[in-house]
């Protein structure tokens, strides 16, 4: 007996040793596994538990409270689970386990990272293809709500072209006979004009109304690129106020969904500004597929506008600066361009040599007329800070007040430098026009729709509705806007569209109707791609000083006629009008007349109220009278100054 009681006893003190050594244990790699998670607080949010880390230690711990005066049976119980709870403490390092857990949290975090990514990203093509959509609608309300007239490269360099190639009649200006135009832009309208002629439907208003669907979709682009660019760099909440800002925008109501060529080029630099690096990767890489997109982009838009490249030139010079520690990947920006130039150069030669059947590269001839002849000083010249005092103001207008500040606020100032850039390269061309910086207005609404983000922040400390900032700014913009967007496209220049629509309406009433002739300034109105009929369409003409020294000095028809229009007629048409001869001054000048071929009067003659009374001479006694008179605008040039009158003698021909 006493000898039980000794071995009894002698296995309570081992006991007793094995519970303290274990308990120090415990407690020594607690402490290490405190210290472990306090080195590394980033990876503790991965919401480990550490009550279950701890379990193993936590039931040693329980099981080791027995008391020494149980029962003999209950003493070998005891040890058989020590002896298991400290083989398991034995085989895993508590430390290593932790660790084991993080890295198979972050395996699963980065899976579950990889299935949301490709779910974001459709639900977000998603939601950008139903704004997509909506503006499609919206600029289809606003193509059509357009009554005015804005400049003739609206016409004359697009659709007229377009129209001249399709039904094989028509009017080309001087610039495709130079051959100083591509015919890339014209090209988007062929189809349009072809489906109309192969359903015989050309004779319909669709003639009018189908070449600007598709400028339609070119605007809506260029208003969801300028919402992703603006998300990109700022965010949604600042992205939704730039396409607000867009689509406000009187000069993009009035311009973007017109068939002019400087739409689809603010279109198409909105588009590779989105692609572009204009952040350098935090990895140092080049994201090639990205800019090869946007090289593509620039590219047809330069083709479209050669002064486009102005714009890409700043940026070139830019990445080739954010890249130059790097020799491989200075060599892949070298080599995309090269790759991207020559592509889109074989394409827009063999579309031209497909036009003018001849091997022509228009973007050069373009610069050499343009910007190493000159030959733009003559349609006008304008002082160096045109651009700064009168053109950038006109076009950025209200939204100039928000620009500012969101450039002032915002880190990221590249694009503000770019639109410094362009507008300062472009200062240096003699003739100026507002249209021609057009590409650089989507700039404006980008750091707008930054500071009405910051404006929308700052609100949510206001709380009455009333006093909000946000609603005060877009009350201005609203305001200031809209009736601008009105008048430019309802009202101003109205009465030369009303005019040629009433003079398509009569020539294809009256089939004997055999011509027009437009006593006004050149390309005043619309021509064959809106009369559409293979009849005689006249007008004074206006072409450009080429080969002559003296550009100054060098007068065309139209400036001829504006002398003095009555000697102008004298000489160029002939002197009996209808049924009666028109009665001339016989001395002077009059005595002789020039040696060229006199043009007959055709059965309508269109002009403009300011030269009314040199020309009513000739139609006193004559079967002409008037027909129509169209208001037109209140702000003009003196040429153009005045209602828009129609005579004609087609009632009475047809009536005799």
């Amino acid at each position: 007996m006493q000898n039980n009681r000794n071995k009894i006893l002698l296995s309570n003190k081992q006991l007793e040793t094995q519970k303290f050594q274990n308990s120090s244990y415990i407690n020594k790699n607690n402490n290490n596994i405190n210290n472990f998670r306090d080195r590394n607080i980033e990876q503790s949010q991965i919401n480990f538990n550490e009550n279950n880390k701890l379990n193993i230690f936590s039931n040693l711990h329980k099981r080791n409270t027995y008391s020494s005066n149980k029962n003999k049976s209950n003493i070998s119980e005891i040890h058989s689970k020590n002896d298991i709870d400290l083989s398991s403490l034995n085989d895993k390092n508590p430390i290593k386990k932790y660790k084991n857990n993080i890295h198979k949290n972050k395996n699963k975090n980065k899976i579950q990272t990889e299935k949301i990514k490709p779910q974001q990203k459709l639900k977000e093509f998603y939601f950008e293809t139903r704004i997509f959509l909506m503006l499609v609608l919206f600029r289809f309300i606003n193509s059509i709500s357009i009554k005015t007239f804005f400049v003739p490269d609206e016409y004359w360099q697009s659709v007229e072209v377009a129209h001249n190639y399709v039904f094989d009649y028509g009017y080309l200006t001087w610039e495709w006979k130079k051959k100083i135009r591509s015919f890339s832009y014209p090209f988007l309208f062929t189809l349009p004009y072809m489906i109309l002629k192969y359903f015989n439907l050309d004779n319909t208003d669709l003639l009018i109304y189908f070449p600007r669907i598709v400028q339609v979709f070119i605007a809506a682009l260029c208003d969801l690129y300028t919402y992703k660019l603006t998300k990109k760099y700022f965010g949604r909440n600042a992205a939704k106020w730039a396409l607000i800002c867009s689509m406000l925008s009187w000069s993009n109501w009035n311009i973007l969904v017109r068939t002019i060529s400087n739409s689809i080029e603010t279109s198409l630099t909105v588009m590779a500004l989105y692609y572009w690096p204009l952040k350098k990767p935090k990895n140092n890489s080049v994201p090639i597929s990205d800019l090869m997109i946007a090289l593509a982009l620039a590219a047809i838009a330069c083709f479209f506008r050669p002064t486009n490249g102005i714009i890409w030139i700043f940026l070139g010079i830019t990445i080739l600066f954010q890249y130059r520690k790097s020799l491989k990947a200075l060599i892949n920006i070298v080599y995309g361009v090269l790759i991207i130039f020559v592509i889109t150069l074989i394409i827009i030669i063999g579309i031209d040599k497909f036009y003018f059947n001849e091997w022509v590269i228009s973007p050069w001839n373009f610069v050499k007329f343009n910007i190493i002849e000159k030959i733009s000083v003559f349609y006008g010249y304008n002082s160096w800070h045109w651009y700064f005092s009168v053109g950038l103001p006109f076009i950025g207008y209200t939204f100039l007040v928000f620009m500012i500040p969101g450039v002032i606020m915002s880190k990221f100032n590249i694009l503000f430098y770019l639109l410094l850039w362009t507008v300062g390269v472009y200062s240096n061309f003699v003739h100026k026009e507002y249209r021609f910086i057009y590409p650089i207005v989507p700039i404006i609404f980008f750091y707008s729709g930054h500071c009405l983000d910051l404006i929308s922040k700052y609100d949510k400390k206001i709380k009455s509705f009333i006093w909000k900032n946000i609603w005060k700014s877009m009350a201005l913009l609203v305001i200031t806007n809209i009736p601008l967007a009105y008048y430019i496209t309802i009202v101003h220049q109205r009465g030369v569209m009303d005019a040629t629509i009433y003079l398509r309406k009569e020539i294809h009433q009256h089939e004997n109707a055999d011509g027009i002739l437009f006593l006004m300034p050149c390309h005043s109105t619309p021509f064959y791609s809106y009369i559409h009929k293979n009849i005689t369409l006249d007008f004074l003409t206006c072409e450009p000083p080429i080969g002559e020294k003296n550009i100054k000095s060098y007068k065309s028809e139209e400036d001829f006629f504006y002398e003095d229009p009555k000697y102008f007629l004298f000489n160029h048409y002939s002197h009996n009008i209808g049924n009666t001869t028109i009665t001339y001054p016989t001395d002077g000048k009059y005595e002789t007349l020039l040696e060229m071929p006199r043009k007959n009067w055709p059965n309508y003659i269109v002009f403009f109220n300011n030269i009314y009374d040199d020309i009513k001479y000739i139609f006193e006694n004559s079967n002409y009278k008037e027909v129509k008179r169209y208001y037109n605008s209140d702000f003009n040039t003196p040429k153009r100054r005045g209602n828009i009158i129609i005579y004609s003698n087609i009632d009475s021909i047809e009536n005799n």
